[in-house]
């Protein structure tokens, strides 16, 4: 039997190394039907492809015949997700699939997926899939302390990893689970503690070890953390980006021409870095278009420039990716959102209704000749609570300014939202979007995660979904300034009192 799986294993990897080189991209489709559905059954599914290279998130909402279909273009073998009914359908897709998912909304309350069948290309692994998945999130979580040295974290990361190794071929004993999804999940859990533990890097009371020698943790063996084979666990980038921006930040001639608008040197000392490192092929290309597309994305000009960006990447593929991360950073026109059930807390601490409407459109007539910062949060991101703590200096900075400050509360219960803005007391206006109109927003939006910026200007129009962070009140002053000098008033008579009808 030893003999029998380790030859599985070994053809398995076989497999995913060969489907893991850089091979022409495929669409993946993806297919919805939702049977028994009711007036209060989800109607909205956020969908997220996971090419690394591409940050598209979408959403697919259900036609009259309660159906829906999707597709994008996917250029590894890898898991994606689907949000629906307050969880994540993982589904291995390899480029060129068309996946089928039939959801009984009678069933919605039961667990282990009951709700859900999935056919189509390979149904069966992405089935035993999300039932592993919900196996590994049961088990009890470790506390690593942050305080401890180099040495001591990894020894505690073999244990915590060696401990979840021991339950997943348990589990995978009982459940006849097939060696591909071993095998991922093998991968995927030393990558899922690999995020978990990503706060080490920072951790500001840590004397006992360099933050030098913390960052270089993560390059531990253990890891595998330049194998191009990882990509088929949509965490692999999260680890190769992670690591690549900490080795940048660190570097003070990159930071110091950043901060002086030297750019064009800031991404030849960035390459430079990342090319002494011992990766090699997809990964190396991935570090250089993590580094890269934070300069581009904002600078597109600088693709065009005296230094040949592309002679960096091996495959050319990934830099046309990188021109096509700039093009989407820099779009502003987005679908139409029609939000339905949007919910306004008033300074008084009153909830209302907004009317069904249009959500750019609403915000627009809602306060014309305004500049909007808006914020895009949820109560449980840690990263948003942090950066709520610069906002008063924002709102005081801009207080004789024509601006308004909009936070958007998403993938949120209403009662958190509710007691987040009042236990910090928190300026501006709230408004709260629902499980559906969050799936909505975030797809049309293509916002990947929280917390997001947008800044709107007074003719009512997204300027960009990529706005600096309260924290970095410089640049976000700069920004606003140079909106606040345009001239607006397209709206002006046009106002809507939406938030005091019934």
């Amino acid at each position: 039997m030893k003999l029998n799986f380790t030859f599985l294993a070994l053809v398995f990897i076989l497999k995913t190394t060969l489907s893991i080189a850089q091979t022409p991209p495929k669409p993946v489709v993806l297919i919805g039907k939702v049977m028994n559905a009711t007036a209060s059954t989800p109607k909205v599914f956020g969908i997220n492809f996971l090419n690394p290279f591409l940050d598209i998130r979408k959403s697919a909402t259900l036609n009259e015949d309660m159906a829906f279909s999707v597709q994008e273009e996917m250029v590894f073998t890898q898991n994606m997700t689907v949000s629906y009914n307050g969880k994540f359908i993982n589904l291995y897709v390899v480029p060129g699939d068309t996946v089928c998912l039939t959801i009984d909304a009678a069933k919605l309350k039961l667990p282990h997926f009951e709700w859900l069948l999935i056919t189509g290309d390979h149904a069966a692994i992405s089935t035993q899939l999300n039932l592993c998945y919900d196996f590994m999130a049961s088990l009890p979580n470790t506390k690593y302390d942050h305080d401890m040295g180099v040495g001591d974290m990894m020894e505690a990361v073999k244990q915590d990893y060696a401990r979840q190794m021991l339950a997943l071929d348990e589990y995978a004993s009982q459940h006849d689970l097939d060696p591909l999804v071993l095998d991922f999940f093998r991968r995927d859990t030393k990558l899922a503690i690999s995020n978990w533990i990503s706060d080490y890097v920072s951790a500001e009371n840590n004397v006992v070890s360099s933050k030098a020698e913390r960052i270089q943790l993560f390059t531990d063996p253990f890891f595998e953390p330049f194998n191009d084979t990882n990509f088929v666990s949509m965490l692999f980038p999260y680890h190769v980006s992670n690591y690549t921006g900490w080795i940048t930040r660190e570097d003070s001639t990159i930071q110091q021409a950043i901060k002086e608008a030297r750019l064009e040197e800031a991404i030849e000392r960035g390459a430079k870095l990342i090319l002494k490192e011992p990766a090699k092929g997809i990964t190396r290309d991935y570090m250089l278009f993590s580094f890269i597309s934070k300069l581009t994305n904002k600078h597109p000009e600088l693709l065009t420039g005296t230094i040949p960006i592309n002679e960096y990447f091996i495959h050319p593929l990934h830099y046309e990716y990188l021109v096509q991360a700039a093009e989407i950073a820099n779009t502003t026109t987005f679908p139409a959102t029609v939000i339905a059930d949007l919910r306004y807390l008033s300074a008084q601490g009153e909830v209302t209704t907004v009317p069904t409407n249009e959500m750019l459109q609403f915000l627009a007539k809602q306060y014309p000749d305004k500049v909007l910062y808006v914020d895009v949060y949820a109560t449980w991101c840690g990263p948003c609570l942090e950066e709520m703590k610069h906002a008063p200096a924002i709102h005081k900075l801009f207080a004789q300014d024509d601006v308004v400050f909009v936070n958007l509360c998403l993938q949120s219960s209403e009662a958190n939202w509710e007691k987040l803005v009042q236990e910090r007391q928190l300026q501006g206006e709230h408004y709260f979007l629902n499980a559906d109109n969050s799936k909505l927003l975030m797809g049309n939006y293509n916002i990947g995660g929280f917390p997001t910026y947008m800044l709107i200007d007074k003719n009512g129009q997204i300027v960009t979904t990529e706005a600096p962070r309260p924290s970095d009140s410089e640049n976000l002053k700069k920004a606003v300034e140079k909106l606040l000098a345009r001239p607006g008033g397209t709206l002006t008579n046009e106002k809507a009192v939406f938030l005091h009808e019934k």
